[in-house]
């Protein structure tokens, strides 16, 4: 089984490893909490090593959680991988890529 952490820094969410099926639902709960209460403005996922499309479904649940509070959030060191994903689904324009 993948597994996949996410730290809270700041107004930053460093998250790291593998943002496949099997680790996506676990760290959704991990942050759910910290998505309803204080969202972070900036989402780091330099530490991702893999991910695949549930990845990339995890950064449009989390911006809706965001959006939902009227805020803003940015994701940042999206590694390739999760960047071809994105451009293929053609959200590259819904997602806020730095």
């Amino acid at each position: 089984m993948a597994i996949a952490t996410a730290e809270r820094e700041g107004d930053t969410l460093r998250v790291q490893g593998d943002l496949d099926f099997d680790s996506v639902v676990a760290l959704w709960g991990m942050t759910e909490s910290l998505f309803a209460a204080d969202p972070p403005t900036r989402i780091d996922l330099r530490g991702v090593s893999r991910a695949n499309s549930a990845g990339v479904a995890l950064l449009v649940a989390w911006l809706g959680r965001v959006q939902r509070r009227q805020q803003t959030v940015a994701f940042i060191n999206v590694p390739a991988q999760m960047r071809a994903i994105i451009e293929v689904a053609d959200l590259d324009t819904v997602l806020p890529l730095v």
